[in-house]
């Protein structure tokens, strides 16, 4: 079950991007639909019904991480398939941009999170 639902909200959002990019001619606006955050909709959803709305919270607090690193994803593969003149060699790379902005602002993102509960029982948050 988590498997179809996770391919139906993913698969939907590429065949809806590549059909965008088909029919507009500014292709860059198919780069909207190409960030649908489809897989984090699959995750709160199925997390939601499994475990509830705490843990599901949990887990788009943590797409905030993937969402920022996404950022860098992108920035890093225009500039590396121009530094390289490659685009699939930036776009290798630019995985490895995303996965060290994703961990980075997951840890800020935690810390600042771990700051807010403390400030909640009267100690000076942290920064």
């Amino acid at each position: 079950m988590d498997i179809a639902v996770r391919f139906v909200f993913g698969g939907s959002a590429v065949v809806a991007s590549y059909l965008v990019s088909l029919f507009v001619p500014w292709k860059s606006f198919a780069g909207i639909f190409a960030a649908f955050p489809a897989v984090m909709a699959a995750a709160v959803i199925l997390t939601g019904c499994k475990q509830g709305s705490a843990q599901a919270g949990e887990v788009a607090f943590g797409a905030v991480a993937g969402m920022l690193g996404c950022t860098f994803c992108v920035v890093g593969a225009v500039l590396l398939s121009r530094l390289f003149q490659n685009w699939a060699v930036g776009l290798f790379l630019s995985l490895f941009v995303w996965l060290g902005a994703a961990v980075f602002f997951n840890n800020l993102t935690g810390k600042m999170k771990k700051s807010g509960q403390d400030s909640v029982r009267g100690k000076r948050p942290i920064l």
